[in-house]
């Protein structure tokens, strides 16, 4: 049961940093897209064509209303742009990139949730999850077209009939507008339903007491990772210039790292040792007893990047799987010259080496 547990404290953990990056910066959009509604209607108006007919790409200029003018979809797009500022590809390559590390959430949900499968006490859940699997994030440009499409047209042309109905220009950057909003939004949904299904797992199953605590620590301790330089760069800014730490190597990111958890930890323990592995033990930087979580410090300098860094942590973790104090291992990496080349794909190689005995998470920043 603690084993489901700590998975559950995991997903949140992660929807939680969603919320702080990719959500908060596909609401931007949402909200920057839904102001421009209005440009579907304007464009709208412009049409002097029909459905069915030769004339469907044809619509009054709107920078002279005595022409009429013939037109394809990127016509819009431009005037879009010009008008209002938005360029839609540039929007559309945005939003499949931050989609792209929700979309793979969501498989792995849907994984890990799959052990409250066949379990009668948890059948809503796993309606919830079935509906999680087949979530839909937002919907395409030809559903719309289909919408906007009139069910009964009058044709007289047998050549369009048989090349099948053209759509309106303005119908196809209508529905390219409409997609991407729709996109961006369809992630609150997401996370409001994941956040859901874990709730009610938690409380059915009496998860929640369990993962208070845990909650509130992983809550805490990225809350420092994440604002670590802000604090630093603050730190520095001291009145009339007075001295101020400054952060040369290692020990200094833990000599402030360690001021930092005093605040917020009752019993924070430097430089214990590990049990040995492969005949030789090591010290870990922190660890929070009660808490059972262990920190684990690095900077990065000129001959500690990418590959380094990782051989050093799969070392590292290996001499924490032994240590019973030891449950959950943070490894923050301060990157301030951003040596590191690939942060997401370094923290997630890591974060794999989690298994029921550790929980592992590797940060790198800013």
């Amino acid at each position: 049961m603690s084993n489901f547990a700590s998975i559950l404290n995991a997903l949140k953990s992660k929807l939680q940093k969603f919320e702080g990056k990719e959500c908060l910066r596909l609401s931007e959009i949402h909200k920057k897209l839904s102001e421009k509604a209005s440009f579907a209607t304007f464009i709208d108006n412009l049409w002097i064509g029909g459905w069915g007919r030769e004339d469907y790409n044809h619509y009054t200029d709107p920078n002279n209303r005595n022409n009429a003018i013939e037109v394809n979809p990127e016509y819009f797009y431009d005037l879009l742009e010009k008008r209002e500022g938005l360029d839609l590809y540039e929007i559309e390559e945005e939003i499949i990139d931050l989609l792209g590390p929700l979309k793979k959430f969501q498989q792995e949900l849907v994984t890990d949730l799959s052990l409250i499968n066949n379990n009668e006490k948890l059948s809503a859940e796993m309606e919830l999850l079935d509906n999680i699997e087949k979530f839909e994030w937002g919907f395409e440009v030809n559903d719309y077209i289909s919408y906007r499409r009139p069910s009964n047209v009058v044709i007289y042309d047998r050549d369009i009939l048989s090349n099948g109905l053209p759509t309106p220009p303005h119908i196809h950057a209508t529905g390219f507008m409409v997609s991407l909003t729709t996109k961006a939004f369809s992630t609150k949904k997401f996370v409001d339903l994941s956040t859901r299904i874990i709730r009610q797992i938690e409380l059915k199953l009496n998860l929640h007491e369990l993962s208070d605590d845990s909650d509130y620590s992983n809550h805490i301790l990225s809350n420092v990772f994440d604002n670590f330089h802000s604090f630093y760069k603050q730190l520095k800014n001291r009145h009339a210039d007075r001295p101020t730490i400054e952060i040369a190597d290692e020990y200094d990111v833990q000599d402030l790292l360690h001021a930092i958890l005093k605040l917020h930890f009752r019993d924070v323990r430097e430089e214990e040792y590990t049990p040995s592995y492969a005949g030789s033990s090591t010290r870990m930087d922190f660890l929070l007893k009660n808490e059972k979580i262990v920190i684990e410090v690095k900077k990065t300098r000129d001959k500690l990047k990418d590959k380094e860094i990782g051989e050093q942590l799969i070392l590292d973790i290996a001499h924490y799987r032994n240590h019973p104090d030891c449950k959950i291992l943070k490894c923050f990496v301060y990157d301030p010259d951003s040596r590191v080349k690939n942060p997401k794909g370094l923290e997630d190689d890591i974060n794999k080496s989690s298994n029921d005995d550790l929980q592992v998470e590797l940060v790198i920043r800013p």
